[in-house]
């Protein structure tokens, strides 16, 4: 079973800087055939806005931003730091890029909302609520 993305839903846009594209690219292709996260993050990265930073309309979710969000399934409101994967840690609130809630998040900015469908079915989606770029 696949990770996908609901077709029914109107996608913002999503940004990402040069840099960030290319790491974000790279660990898409790495992960995509394997994880459910990555399978999320190369399904965004095809449709990201390459900007550069302050180019985009308002600050978006970069590596390295503390994102606050509201998870749309159990109505949790969580605050994480995207990292790349070895910087992941649970314990210190921060979520790894490659995971379907970091992957989701990456490239939104503030009042987007994000839903996807797990490998299992069941439907799953973000909010952003506040986010430091």
């Amino acid at each position: 079973m696949t990770t996908s993305i609901n077709p029914t839903q109107n996608l913002a846009p999503i940004y990402v800087t040069e840099a960030d594209f290319e790491i974000l690219s790279n660990l898409a292709e790495a992960t995509a055939h394997r994880s459910p996260g990555g399978r999320v993050l190369a399904e965004e990265m095809a449709r990201a806005r390459i900007v550069e930073p302050g180019e985009a309309p308002r600050p978006f979710a970069r590596i390295g931003s503390t994102v606050e969000y509201e998870d749309l399934t159990s109505g949790q409101i969580r605050q994480v730091r995207l990292t790349l994967p070895r910087d992941a840690s649970i314990d210190d609130h921060r979520i790894s890029v490659v995971t379907p809630v970091g992957a989701a998040l990456i490239g939104m900015m503030a009042g987007e909302s994000f839903q996807w469908t797990d490998p299992e079915g069941r439907a799953r989606g973000v909010r952003v609520l506040d986010l430091q770029a």
